[in-house]
């Protein structure tokens, strides 16, 4: 039986151009129901294609999706800072061309039972690997101490209300813990005066945020995953992460600037004396954004920000 997975991959078409020219080896980090991979394998029929997902539904789903091509499709159910074993399990190939679609998949956010939406009744979980990941949002919101949640929201959520917030809920834990989606949701909405809220913005947004990244580490599986690809990726090799919000989009901004410039001399010496030697070079000097004919078609494309890197050895 076919698994339902609702999620439209963002910015397929620009995934597709950037591709490298003929590429016959690709890696897909988050295969979220395999709809990069489609379009790549549709135009480049002859490449192998190698996928990751740290959600065992999604790589059901995109081995679903890509049946008619699984002579060349190697699928498996791991997150970022599984991938060395993976290719290690795999052969240690390397590859032309690397994709990441960073972030919550459709999928996730519309299914209430796993507990990624505000607007939707469910368990405050929000695991992206449930099968084995142990902590959940419940327990952070439940458990954490004041000096935690405020943290979490400031630096994951990027919320100015995290402090008052965070107050509340410590008031209204001590009644009653908190067990799902609305309940958190409605706390904050509660929480955060009417005149500062964003038209058009649901008001638990940042906190949602904030406590998904703390429960699943994505940005250190964000950064884990970046320290890895150079050696993974063939000289002229590309790699191309989508991201959705600011805190992702800067680790891949800043990284992929290291790569093409890692001289860390002083900026008053004439010449550099430290011996980094550049990866390679950026290709997109902006974030590509998604078409206007996209977004309307699909509105969550709206927030999604590519950047492309090629690698090159001087």
């Amino acid at each position: 039986m076919k698994p339902h997975f609702r999620h439209i991959s963002v910015l397929q078409k620009e995934v597709v151009d950037f591709a490298p020219p003929s590429p016959q080896t690709i890696l897909d980090c988050t295969l979220g129901g395999g709809g990069h991979s489609y379009k790549l394998l549709e135009k480049y029929p002859k490449a192998s294609l190698y996928g990751i997902d740290r959600d065992s539904i999604a790589v059901k789903a995109a081995d679903q999706r890509l049946q008619n091509f699984r002579k060349q499709t190697c699928l498996i159910h791991a997150s970022f800072s599984e991938l060395p074993a993976m290719i290690d399990k795999w052969g240690n190939p390397i590859f032309d061309y690397i994709i990441a679609d960073i972030g919550v998949s459709s999928e996730q956010i519309s299914c209430p039972e796993r507990g990624f939406s505000f607007l939707n009744e469910g368990p405050l979980d929000m695991r992206m690997d449930p099968e084995r990941q142990h902590l959940t949002a419940e327990n952070i919101v439940n458990n954490a101490n004041e000096h935690e949640l405020v943290n979490i929201l400031r630096n994951f959520g990027e919320e100015r209300f995290a402090r008052r917030i965070v107050s509340t809920i410590l008031v209204e834990r001590r009644k009653k813990k908190f067990r799902t989606t609305l309940e958190l949701a409605e706390l904050v909405k509660n929480v955060i005066p009417n005149k500062m809220r964003k038209r058009g913005f649901n008001p638990a947004t940042k906190t949602f945020q904030a406590l998904r990244i703390a429960v699943n580490n994505e940005l250190l599986e964000l950064t884990t995953l970046l320290e890895n690809v150079p050696k993974f990726l063939k000289n002229s090799g590309r790699m191309a992460v989508i991201s959705f919000h600011s805190l992702e989009d800067r680790i891949v901004k800043q990284k992929f600037r290291k790569w093409e410039n890692p001289c860390v001399c002083p900026t008053d010496l004439p010449y550099c004396v430290c011996g980094g030697i550049p990866l390679g070079k950026v290709l997109t000097r902006r974030q590509v954004k998604a078409s206007k004919e996209e977004i309307a078609k699909n509105p969550r494309s709206r927030s999604a920000h590519l950047r492309v890197f090629t690698k090159i050895y001087r």
